[in-house]
């Protein structure tokens, strides 16, 4: 995979200060990739949204109303992100705005299918865990459903980036993930790391042990570390890396505990994690790593999915979602 890779960039604002990180971040990869990028905002379908409300008797709205208003949404929307524009000319990169309609994260995803955008970044608020349980958010969601790379921001920005991290299980996602972070670190001057993570206690139960078990334990303790890093290395290897192209870690303990304590004790700007679908069994499960680690580290997380996915994703959503395209603009000309 080529360092341009991401070419056509997608970076989907609320306009609140959370999404901040997101923005800074796309405009840098822009810049680094030297893509174009598109700052998108969805607004509320209003005769969808009062289509759901049953306000009485005697309470009227005509449509003429309700394309007043949603006129009015869409051109506040579009006047907000062409300030985004203004506020980016400078950065030297292709510059255009969309202004979406729809629930967002089903709005991001038709957009992407639309434009063929290769990468969309958001911001994050962070929600509860009572709140992510109940309803998601779109990162959350987008995360599970989008076909193309979602790169959550957080933390950093992708030019001070020293570090990125990759988590693999050896599943077979795990050759299209080193490839996009390998490109990644490339781009950005960062220091790659591999991670496997293996919890060999599952296959023995709750302690006590007995003294013959304990030594099995260590013994298979010992073998999957050592399997660990043959596979890592034939990792690299497949992808024509030498072995001097990243650092190798392996880890015993829980895999998204692992992952995010390893992250902060290397100080990486971001995580690369593959995730194979939404649900069921091919899925994302609800709670699998990379959720898990979406919802509780504090750094930024590129979600990559296969190739195949996007037969998922599209059966799974639909086109109830419109798209308005300002015209491109090169900022810094």
């Amino acid at each position: 995979m080529s360092a341009s890779y991401f070419q056509n960039v997608l970076m989907a604002t609320d306009f609140s200060d959370c999404a901040r990180a997101g923005l800074e971040t796309a405009v840098s990869l822009a810049r680094k990739f030297g893509g174009k990028l598109t700052f998108a905002h969805a607004v509320r379908d209003v005769p969808a949204a009062f289509a759901t409300f049953d306000y009485g008797t005697g309470w009227q709205i005509t449509p003429e109303e309700l394309d007043r208003l949603q006129a009015e949404l869409r051109e506040d929307a579009a006047r907000r992100l062409q300030e985004l524009v203004a506020e980016h000319r400078a950065a030297g990169v292709e510059l255009a705005t969309e202004t979406l309609v729809g629930l967002p994260y089903l709005a991001i995803n038709e957009a992407v299918k639309q434009h063929n955008f290769d990468l969309v970044v958001v911001g994050t608020r962070g929600m509860g865990a009572i709140k992510r349980v109940l309803v998601g958010s779109t990162a959350t969601r987008l995360a599970r459903l989008c076909p193309v790379p979602v790169w959550i921001a957080r933390c950093g920005l992708p030019d001070a980036t020293q570090s990125i991290l990759v988590p693999l299980d050896f599943s077979p996602i795990g050759e299209r993930l080193l490839s996009v972070a390998a490109a990644l670190a490339s781009t950005l001057g960062a220091k790659l790391h591999l991670l496997h993570a293996y919890d060999v206690e599952e296959l023995y139960g709750v302690p006590p042990l007995s003294e013959d078990t304990r030594a099995e334990l260590s013994h298979y303790r010992r073998y999957a570390r050592r399997a660990a890093l043959e596979k890592l290395e034939q990792s690299l290897e497949t992808l024509g890396l030498g072995h001097g192209t990243a650092t190798l870690h392996v880890t015993q303990g829980v895999s998204h505990q692992v992952i995010n304590a390893t992250a902060r004790k290397l100080d990486v700007g971001l995580i690369v994690m593959g995730s194979v679908g939404r649900r069921g069994i091919s899925g994302l499960l609800i709670g699998n790593t990379a959720e898990k680690v979406l919802h509780t580290s504090d750094r930024s997380l590129l979600v990559v999915k296969p190739p195949e996915f996007v037969k998922v994703a599209a059966k799974e959503l639909g086109g109830a979602t419109s798209v308005e395209v300002q015209e491109p603009v090169l900022s810094g000309g």
